[in-house]
């Protein structure tokens, strides 16, 4: 699970530095667009940060089976 999370991040990644360099040929006002693009790269950055931060959560290396139950 985490290899795949690592391959989501970086693909995430890479498709907010193309958007980022296609920001750089749009003028900077138009329509509002720029706002909304900094506002969802703000989420998103909060969002792969929160991912990174909960990947050893999602590691698969050193999990334990289910506890026995006591009686």
């Amino acid at each position: 699970m985490s290899s795949q999370l690592d391959s989501k991040i970086t693909e995430l990644d890479k498709a907010m530095r193309k958007l980022r360099e296609a920001m750089t040929t749009m003028p900077n006002r138009v329509g509002g667009f720029k706002k909304e693009h900094d506002e969802a790269a703000r989420k998103v950055a909060a969002m792969t940060t929160t991912m990174e931060a909960a990947k050893p959560l999602f590691s698969s290396e050193g999990k334990r089976g289910p506890r026995a139950r006591r009686r």
